[in-house]
């Protein structure tokens, strides 16, 4: 079976069962499954510094991580903010070295890589659950993964078929101007057909809201790719990992939705409230 097999298939199976989740009319299996994608996200990165000599933290980065999202989970615990839960995740990591064999001298760097997940996840990744607190939060959400979605599929084929000025090979050799472009029409085309089909985008977008997050999203969905790119190759990887057969870990999966998910957050807050 090819690549391209793997990934139409994984695809189709994975991307219903999202949208599920994500119209559920309670939002806890929808956040549920968001804590769970981005710790198995945390997990990759982290494998991935270990096999170069960084010793991270796995298991007092996962509960750190949790202690982060956890408010997101309890509406009890919204007093509680990030900020506390970042220190206390922070404290966790350091002190984790007093009832540790490590030794003293992986301290800093441990901490350091462990820690850079953490928030790297922990901050980018509420705005998942920030977007599905909205009101008609899960059609935000599918506004969000079609844009992010049609970039990465528009860039792939155009990249695939005309591609051959690269703009960023230091970071990902096989990214090209003529892919941006791709991934670009491919978001206003199916944004568009969003606005001009679905009632609840056509009453609360107009075409300079889309026009404009089509922009904003393919540039920083792109930003993401680019950003998890030079992760993996700082830490000498192709994939983050083989979660999704064809499609790589789901840190590959989720790096421009990671940096897309704020954007369409503040602008919704700025321009739409």
């Amino acid at each position: 079976m090819g690549a391209l097999t793997k990934r139409i298939l994984v695809a189709a199976a994975a991307i219903p069962l999202l949208l599920f989740l994500t119209f559920w009319p309670q939002t806890l299996p929808f956040k549920i499954t968001a804590v769970m994608g981005l710790g198995i996200a945390l997990l990759e990165y982290l494998r991935l510094a270990g096999g170069n000599g960084l010793k991270p933290l796995r298991t007092e980065g996962l509960v750190s991580l949790g202690l982060v999202l956890l408010p997101w989970l309890v509406p009890s615990l919204e007093a509680w903010g990030g900020r506390d839960a970042f220190l206390l995740g922070l404290f966790i990591l350091t002190l984790s070295f007093l009832w540790s064999s490590r030794p003293l001298k992986e301290m800093v760097t441990s901490v350091s890589v462990t820690f850079f997940g953490v928030a790297y996840f922990g901050v980018l990744g509420q705005y998942f659950f920030r977007l599905r607190d909205l009101p008609q939060g899960a059609w935000q959400l599918l506004w969000l993964f079609a844009a992010t979605w049609a970039y990465d599929t528009g860039g792939y084929f155009a990249g695939r078929w005309w591609g051959n000025r690269h703009f960023a090979p230091l970071a990902s050799p096989k990214k090209s101007i003529e892919g941006c472009v791709g991934g670009f029409a491919m978001v206003v085309a199916v944004l568009f057909l969003f606005w001009k089909n679905a009632p609840f985008y056509a009453r609360e977008y107009s075409l300079v809201d889309v026009l404009a997050l089509s922009a904003l999203l393919s540039v920083f969905g792109q930003l993401g790719d680019l950003v998890e790119s030079i992760i993996k190759r700082s830490l000498c990887a192709k994939d983050s990992g083989t979660f999704f057969p064809g499609h790589g870990g789901v840190f590959d999966r989720i790096d421009s939705l990671l940096f897309n998910a704020p954007i369409l957050f503040y602008y919704l807050i700025l321009f739409k409230k």
